[in-house]
């Protein structure tokens, strides 16, 4: 198996970062939140903020300490100015004394400068707690003048300004409410870069200093402190200040450990420290091999609010042998040539959407549907007038006859925004739309409900509402024949629909057990319905539908380690189950036995581990006619992969144990009694115990001393609510060892 490591690293010099906090009694000091401003309430910022240019560098800004005093003695002499024009307005004092700290044994005081609307007192009093009366404070670097003359020929705010401070009085508290009070001002180095990725059995660390220089003349040496789960960190190792990285191979698949790092002077002193960040070692690439990447979306001014650059992936074949990806971002659809040269993929059209966290992509015939949430605000409006406005948007329909010169032809405008679309039979199936009018109140939904059926076979340039139901939001759908399946995301269940009459789909069945019910797709047989749960502990699971009306569970399936994380969307192409797994990547499963889910594949597109289960890969596309399969992540773009299908007969089970087996509980679902069938090969204590999706013990039996043998175990679920549950068996040894098994049980009411 090839192994490749993708690493995403920042080679930017930063500065210094600055803190500022304030220490007393009562908490009266507060500060007033400006675009530039970079901490305290992001109310200071180094230089000249509002009011000049500073003649310093960031470099050769020192820590300092505000000592707050009304006392006569403690005041400071300093320049005053006009906010409204800059002028000088005279003489004015500050309530206290400004020290430099950077050498803590020779303190040296220094001056301040400050701005007051005209007319008003010349003292610095910004008592007003909306904007503290616009005086702005100023921290120089000279040494203080008590005849405030340093500054008469040269204004202050075009000096050397060290530090701006937009500050107030904080609401429900009294100006000066407590002496002592003091405003510390520290410039730290931080590192520009902290990451890891994980691999097999192997957890890789990559750290930089935010400046070489710096880096090379102050520290001797990191020290790396690592911790498993929940207990204590602790030192593991100590490298040279030159080096930065470290391969940890004494870790274990689907365990969480966390790391951090601190760097030392000759003396040991402690003088950079990085946060804590955590990672769990997994099989990252796995019968896969990555033919290209691209990331080559444009620039996301929404990237600092948490908004991913890119999200859905669909594909597109032209029938000439020219393949293209589709990929969805936060301000429309990608269209990206994956053929001519594969291993360079090139953009050749973008067809702008309302701005959103999430878009939906699928294709008929030369034509791309693009769906879209529709919840950001548009950025340009927003810079020029301030106004959040949310631009609408139904469904975007695009010639792609000629990928290269895209057209946008129509948008049918039903809606206003949807969560997901789905093609099947020439049918367009829109699900997610919730809201009734635009933001401006100008367009109405006039064609919503919680599924929409638009007929695409009798005019594919203008589609047509055929037919629609509600009753239940649904969050994806999928079909086969005239089978479509609804996945009830809030009600944890699957809804089964007649759809032979597409303007009256019926219910045919539904059931229950499926949390966060998110994405599902059928087998190509229609016998297997595959689902996938968007949750923490969100999973795979299998469910015979070849008798729609008894719908049995057949198995369930989560990565090694992500009890924590998140399934999202699922696709079947012959034998096998692609999943776009978030963190994970994606993940490849044998389905030829629907009731064994065999682990086939792996492709990790996001190696840096996050406890934030969205992160990563969101779709996956497995149906170009060249077996490409392409993947988006949020983050990095679109993923060009080749799944190896020869190397499956090397594939191994993944199973822990030799001399215990847990093998399966029947019925299941278990309406309300089941058998828990389990060999035992080797005699021992038996311990069992049945724990729900977030891990809580709800049930525990002692079996006892259990001889060689096979068994069968009657258990009454009639006190257990419907839902998945697993059972554990644990064994103890009459060498004192453990060894347990899980199996997953369905109960259905």
């Amino acid at each position: 198996m090839k192994k490749i490591i993708l690493l995403l690293s920042l080679h930017i010099l930063f500065g210094r970062t600055l803190e500022v906090q304030f220490h007393s009694e009562n908490d009266w000091l507060y500060g007033r939140s400006w675009s530039e401003g970079t901490t305290f309430y992001n109310s200071i910022s180094q230089g000249g903020g509002l009011t000049g240019q500073s003649t310093l560098s960031e470099n050769e800004m020192v820590n300092v300490t505000i000592h707050f005093s009304q006392n006569h003695d403690s005041l400071s002499v300093a320049p005053v100015y006009s906010v409204v024009d800059n002028s000088f307005l005279g003489l004015g004092n500050f309530p206290g004394i400004v020290v430099d700290m950077n050498n803590p044994d020779s303190p040296r005081r220094i001056n301040v400068a400050f701005f007051e609307e005209e007319n008003d007192n010349l003292f610095w009093d910004p008592d007003d707690i909306q904007f503290g009366g616009y005086e702005y404070l100023l921290i120089m670097l000279s040494d203080y003048d008590s005849s405030g003359t340093t500054y008469d020929i040269n204004p202050a705010y075009n000096a050397d300004v060290q530090y701006f401070c937009w500050l107030r009085r904080r609401p429900g508290q009294d100006w000066f409410s407590s002496i002592p009070a003091q405003l510390e001002f520290s410039n730290i180095w931080e590192f520009s870069n902290f990451h890891l990725t994980s691999d097999n059995q192997e957890i890789n660390l990559f750290w930089e200093h935010e400046n070489p220089e710096i880096e090379q003349h102050e520290i001797s040496t990191y020290q790396i402190y690592k911790g498993e789960s929940q207990s204590s960190i602790v030192l593991i190792e100590e490298v040279n200040s030159n080096i930065h990285t470290f391969n940890d191979l004494n870790v274990e698949n689907g365990i969480s450990y966390s790391y951090y790092i601190i760097g030392l002077d000759e003396n040991g002193e402690n003088i950079i420290e990085s946060e804590v960040i955590s990672g769990i070692p997994n099989i990252n690439i796995f019968n896969m091999e990555i033919i290209a990447n691209w990331d080559g979306g444009n620039e996301n001014s929404f990237l600092p609010y948490g908004v991913s650059t890119y999200n859905d992936i669909w594909g597109y074949d032209d029938g000439n042998g020219n393949e293209y990806a589709l990929i969805g971002g936060f301000d429309g659809t990608y269209i990206v040539d994956v053929s001519t040269t594969p291993s360079s993929p090139q953009l050749v059209s973008f067809i702008p959407g309302s701005h959103s966290t999430h878009r939906d992509i699928k294709t008929y015939g030369n034509y791309m549907y693009a769906g879209t949430e529709a919840n950001l605000p548009d950025p340009v409006i927003l810079d020029e007038t301030g106004e959040v406005y949310k631009l609408p948007q139904g469904v975007q329909v695009i010639d792609i006859a000629d990928p290269e010169n895209a057209v946008l032809i129509n948008e049918w405008e039903g809606v206003v925004q949807s969560h997901n679309i789905m093609e099947a039979d020439g049918y367009l199936y829109v699900i997610g739309s919730t809201q009734i009018y635009s933001d401006d109140g100008e367009q109405n939904s006039w064609g919503i409900d919680d599924l929409i059926i638009l007929d695409l076979e009798s005019n594919p340039e203008n589609p047509i509402k055929i037919g629609g139901w509600s009753g239940e939001y649904l969050h994806d759908v999928c079909i086969h024949n005239d089978i479509l399946y609804g996945n009830g995301i809030y009600s944890a269940s699957m809804i089964a629909f007649d759809i032979s009459d597409k303007s009256n789909p019926e219910i045919i069945t539904q059931w229950y057990g499926i949390p966060s019910s998110h994405a599902c797709w059928v087998s190509e047989d229609g016998n297997t319905l595959f689902t996938g749960s968007e949750t923490s502990g969100g999973h795979i699971m299998s469910w015979d539908v070849s008798d729609i009306d008894n719908v049995e569970y057949l198995d369930e399936w989560m990565p090694p380690g992500g009890e924590q994380f998140s399934a999202h969307n699922i696709f079947v192409k012959g034998q096998f189950l692609y999943i776009s797994y978030y963190v994970y990547g994606l993940q490849v499963l044998d389905i030829s036995d629907p009731s064994n889910l065999i682990y086939a594949g792996a492709f990790d597109t996001y190696l840096e581990n996050s406890s934030y289960i969205y992160s990563g890969a969101w779709g996956a596309y497995p149906f170009l006619p060249s077996g490409k399969i392409l993947i988006s992540d949020r983050q990095t773009g679109l993923y060009v992969t080749h799944f190896l299908e020869d190397n499956l007969s090397t594939s191994q089970d993944l199973s822990l144990l030799q001399n215990f087996d847990l093998i399966k509980n029947y019925p299941n679902p278990a309406n309300p009694k089941t058998n828990l069938v389990f060999n035992i090969n080797i005699p021992g204590k038996v311990f069992m115990e049945f724990t729900d999706v977030k891990g809580r013990v709800i049930y525990s039996e002692n079996l006892g001393e259990l001889s060689m043998g096979h068994y069968e175990k009657p258990i009454n679920l009639e006190n257990f609510s419907s839902g998945v549950y697993w059972v554990n068996l644990i064994q103890t040894l009459k060498n004192g060892n453990t060894q347990s098994e899980s199996l997953p049980v369905t109960i259905l009411k």
